[in-house]
């Protein structure tokens, strides 16, 4: 029955052949507010951003630093040899996600515990501390490293996953398997945790106990990465980029896709980007892109900055962006300090402070 179904909508064009994106409304409606953020610090490829004992702690390539009240990386906590692709901070713990590695805790009662294992997530893309001795592990895809998120969107992949991590006896345990790029997670104090499924566009409600899976958030005009708590019992959703029609149609085109991937080069593919307007021989440099030699903020783009405020209950409430013309894009995780948001900009390279942001939620 869904061979057929999914014939017919190939034919009609709808379902999930449909090439429609969602516009940005509601508390979804476009702005400024990333951009005209103030920069806590430039830190080339800065990824994950968590708060915990020792402040504020982000991630570049291989290194874990603390950033100091002025935005400076004024030290160096720990440096390997494989990219970082996710943090989470626990009681005197910080878990370190080695993309390629699997996972490692460092500080705490659990130090040195580490999980690098055929049969376990070895290329987390989120974590975070259901308890003390339990760890949530998101994995993107069973055969791609998290940095090769753009190849497993284009060739339709389907084997990302849930973990759950006893940090007392070391068992790994998927939850579940067969999503569409795993790309954030959170606790909520109970055994149901929420999930971005990013290909889908989509944040899951999961069962822990059960492994059942509901749709809280669906029909996203862009793609889910990492999720963080928010002191009023919310979440703040942070998201790789915005959808766009050419890229909805080039994703039911599954020849031309791979012919793309293995002759075109990575930085011009016609596919989502963290930052685009790079170079001149990326796609996408049309006139209904640029007016008299100016890049306008309504354009179509392949790269974005979008970090969403969303209820307990996941519903959205309002949103920061950074616009087609804006030079804060990729934006892939947050964290709340206090009264401000702190926002990692991976595509620009940069960590943004958002003034009073979690105050006047």
């Amino acid at each position: 029955m869904n061979a057929i179904r999914r014939f017919i909508d190939r034919r009609l064009g709808r379902g999930e052949a449909a090439i429609t994106v969602p516009v940005l409304d509601g508390p979804l409606m476009p702005n400024a507010a990333l951009d005209e953020a103030g920069i806590f610090a430039e830190l080339a490829g800065a990824d994950n951003i968590v708060l915990c004992g020792k402040g504020l702690v982000a991630s570049s390539g291989g290194r874990v630093l603390r950033l100091g009240p002025a935005g400076q990386a004024d030290e160096e906590l720990f440096a390997f040899d494989n990219e970082v692709s996710a943090l989470a901070c626990g009681k005197g713990m910080l878990a370190i996600g080695l993309d390629g590695k699997g996972v490692t805790i460092r500080g705490g009662s659990h130090d040195g515990r580490t999980y690098d294992m055929a049969e376990g997530p070895r290329h987390p893309t989120s974590l975070a501390f259901l308890d003390a001795d339990t760890l949530l592990v998101t994995e993107g895809a069973s055969s791609r490293r998290a940095r090769d998120w753009r190849r497993d969107l284009m060739e339709k992949g389907a084997s990302g996953s849930l973990w759950r991590l006893s940090l007392a006896s070391g068992e790994a345990t998927k939850i579940l398997g067969g999503l569409r790029w795993a790309g954030g997670v959170a606790a909520t104090g109970s055994q149901k945790v929420w999930l971005a499924e990013s290909w889908r566009h989509r944040i899951l409600s999961v069962d822990l106990t059960s492994g059942r899976m509901e749709p809280a958030l669906e029909h996203l005009p862009a793609y889910p990465a990492r999720i963080a708590p928010a002191v009023d019992a919310g979440f703040w959703l942070s998201f790789f980029s915005v959808r766009n029609q050419l890229v909805e149609f080039i994703l039911r085109e599954p020849a031309y896709c791979r012919r793309m991937l293995a002759e075109v080069p990575e930085p011009f593919w016609m596919a989502p980007a963290l930052a685009s307007g790079l170079s001149f021989s990326e796609p996408m440099q049309g006139s209904q892109l640029r007016r008299m030699g100016v890049t306008k903020p309504f354009a179509e783009t392949r790269s974005y900055g979008l970090v969403v405020h969303c209820s307990a209950q996941m519903k959205p409430l309002r949103s920061f962006h950074s616009r087609a013309d804006g030079a804060a894009h990729g934006c892939v995780a947050a964290v709340e300090h206090g009264d401000d948001l702190f926002v990692a900009s991976k595509g620009h390279g940069k960590v943004l402070r958002l003034a009073g942001a979690a105050r006047e939620a």
